[in-house]
């Protein structure tokens, strides 16, 4: 393995990198997702209405408070700002507005892959390019001479577009995955911040 990064010179030392920060987003986006559960049961829906409804809004908040993760948040926030602070903007934008704040921190870092999962081939196929300039200057230097080593150039440049691919890969996979988890977590949250919103409003 050492001897393939030392081949593939300066440029695999970059994808390296690039490697390493993709890895330490997937890692940490993914912890931020499993703590950030959505669904609620029907209990939960129950009892908050219920607690709204009596005007018990101090309940509600410690109630919305035991919800773990990205619904839990939003509804804590908007029960504080609308119901106790009295934040009486339209409900509606407000709740947009709180759904908003809790989606950045859903999507942040995310971005990182993307930008990795289209540079990184780039990156590579650079490396490649560049080598075989070398590899092929070489030849005009010197003749054809040994194809051996012609051969074991030219297989050294392609080896960071072999590692541009290898990091891309998976980085673009991870990145489509996380959007759609983020597509579907806001849907949850529409769902049940407009049931919270139905209620407040009556």
């Amino acid at each position: 393995m050492l001897y393939y990064i030392k081949a593939g010179g300066p440029i695999l030392y970059v994808l390296l990198i690039l490697s390493v920060v993709s890895l330490g987003v997937i890692f940490e986006r993914s912890l931020c997702f499993i703590k950030n559960k959505t669904s609620v049961d029907s209990m939960f829906k129950k009892e908050i209405k219920e607690l709204l409804i009596d005007g018990k809004y101090n309940e509600a908040i410690e109630f919305s408070k035991k919800e773990k993760g990205v619904v839990g948040k939003t509804l804590t926030k908007f029960l504080i700002r609308y119901c106790l602070v009295g934040d009486y903007k339209n409900s509606d934008e407000l709740l947009r507005e709180i759904e908003l704040e809790e989606m950045d921190i859903l999507e942040r870092n995310t971005y990182i892959l993307g930008i990795i999962a289209y540079t990184a081939p780039m990156i590579g196929l650079l490396g490649t390019v560049t080598g075989m300039i070398q590899a092929f200057g070489k030849i005009a230097v010197s003749g054809t001479g040994d194809p051996n080593a012609i051969a074991g150039g030219i297989s050294q440049a392609l080896l960071t577009t072999a590692g541009g691919l290898i990091i891309a890969i998976p980085s673009i996979i991870a990145y489509n995955i996380f959007n759609k988890k983020i597509e579907k977590m806001s849907l949850e949250v529409e769902k049940i911040a407009t049931f919270i919103v139905n209620i407040v409003k009556r």
